[in-house]
Parts: structure tokens; sequence; C-alpha cells
């Protein structure tokens, strides 16, 4: 009797375990990718590639992304930080893939899950994107041949501007600097380098960090990060208007804050952007 009574407990058992394990792998197949984000579970939805973060940017973007290939990326401050992120959210591939920055400001729909751009969050953007958490603080960027004197509003009237479309530089000059000659506008950034290099105009207006990293990474010739005008200006990476997955990108970017992880991506990258004079307005 014993002996039965035994067998039959531990029939019971077993049967408890399997379902028990059987509950706890259930309910997973809506969920594309989940990990740990401040210490919770995090779930991603509609992914474009499932088990797999896919980044768009357009390059080159250097010290933000350092290679002009989207297979062959080696590092960047928004490389480190998307990778840091998709560790967090429970996904172990990163992909990368191009996305124009004037189309995607202009709200046109990106083939990514998160798109980091160096995108300043403004009024009119949030219209047609969704921004995350902001995650970077910037300021805009006077770069000029060497020998260029921009100290003042007065200087900043003379220059001949080169700007790049549907960035915030584009407003500041016409709104605070009004110069005599009116700024030349391109679609990429490499092009306004490409002009100030043939000496079509005389300065770069773009954000600080942007044009700090064209000089490191030579794209310019015999130029410099002259100044820059304080904008208390910030960054938010872009989802497509309605994801689902904004407020999981929110929790492990505010970790990633909290923690230091970002300043500690700062330091590595930008170390220099401290030491660039403040132009008045």
């Amino acid at each position: 009797m014993k002996a039965g009574r035994s067998r039959r407990w531990a029939l019971l058992g077993l049967v408890l375990t399997v379902a028990l394990v059987v509950a706890g792998c259930g309910g997973g197949d809506d969920n594309e990718g989940s990990g740990a984000a401040s210490g919770g579970q995090s779930q991603l939805q509609d992914l474009v590639t499932p088990g797999t973060l896919t980044v768009a940017t357009e390059l080159p973007a250097p010290p933000f992304w350092i290679g002009d290939d989207y297979d062959h990326i080696t590092g960047g401050f928004e490389v480190d930080f998307s990778k840091e992120l998709a560790k967090r959210l429970g996904l172990n591939n990163v992909k990368f893939v191009e996305m124009p920055f004037s189309g995607l400001v202009a709200g046109q729909q990106c083939p990514c899950d998160i798109d980091f751009s160096q995108v300043t969050i403004t009024p009119d953007r949030d219209k047609v994107v969704d921004f995350t958490e902001p995650y970077f603080d910037a300021n805009q960027g006077v770069l000029a041949h060497k020998g260029t004197t921009v100290a003042n509003l007065d200087d900043a009237k003379k220059v001949r501007w080169g700007i790049q479309l549907n960035t915030t530089a584009t407003s500041f000059i016409a709104d605070k600097i009004k110069p005599a000659s009116e700024a030349r506008v391109f679609d990429r950034t490499t092009d306004a380098f490409a002009a100030l290099n043939a000496g079509q105009i005389d300065a770069v207006m773009l954000d600080t960090p942007i044009v700090l990293g064209a000089v490191k990474e030579k794209q310019v010739k015999d130029a410099e990060v002259i100044g820059q005008f304080k904008t208390g200006e910030v960054y938010g990476a872009v989802v497509n208007k309605g994801s689902k997955n904004l407020d999981a990108f929110n929790t492990a970017i505010k970790a990633m804050k909290t923690d230091g992880f970002r300043d500690q991506l700062f330091k590595k990258y930008f170390a220099d952007q401290a030491a660039v004079p403040e132009i008045p307005v």
C-alpha cells in the first residue's frame, strides 16, 4: 500500500512539473525579443527582422559612426549606444542600414526599428516621427579654414555659410545670424565639406560633435572648429510614427543614462567638445 501511494505521488509530481515548464514556455509566440531593461522584461514587436535590432543612419558621420560601409562599421558613439540598447533588450544581433537624413526628418518611412542620426528634437519633426528619450546634448559648431575669425555676431554676418538641408542650422542662421549673403544648402554633409575644401564657402555650420568628427577624420583640408553657438539642442533616436516599441526603447535609454553608460561613451568619443569656445549671439 505504501509503495503504491509513493508511485502515485511521484507521478503527480512529474505531471505538475511538466505543466509548469509548458506554462513557462507558452505565450511567447507573439514576442520577437525580450530582455532586461532596468531590471524588468521588455517585449519588442514587429521587428524588421525577428531577433535583430535594425538600426538606420546616413553615413559618413564620424565619430558617431566610424566607417563608410554599412556592413563594416568599426565603432562610434551611436554604434556603441545602439549595440548596448539591443543587448539590454535581449537581442543578440544588430544590423545597420541606410536612411537619408532629409527623408527621415520629413517623415518618410524608415526601413528600420530605430534610427540614430544625430537628430535634434523639434516640435515640427515631432509631428511626423516619434522620438525616443533624449540621449545627447549638442550645440551648433562653426567649421572654417584655419585663420578664419568668427568671434561675435557681426563676424558671423559676413561669412558665406554652408549648411545641410533640413538641419536646425538652417533656421538658426536665418533667424539668428541673418548673414549678408544667403547660406548655401547641401543635401549631405559631405557635399558641404567638399564646397568648403573648394573655397566655395567660408564656413560650415553643423552640430559641434559632427564638425569635430569631420576634422578628426580629415574630411576637410586645413580647417578647424573655431567656435560654437550654444543652442541647448538635444538628440533623440527616431522611430516610425506609432511604433509599438517606443516604450521599451525609452526604458532602456533612460537606464543607460542613469547608470553612466552614456557618459562613458561621451568621454570616449567627445572629450574635446568642451574645449571649443562659445560664440556670443
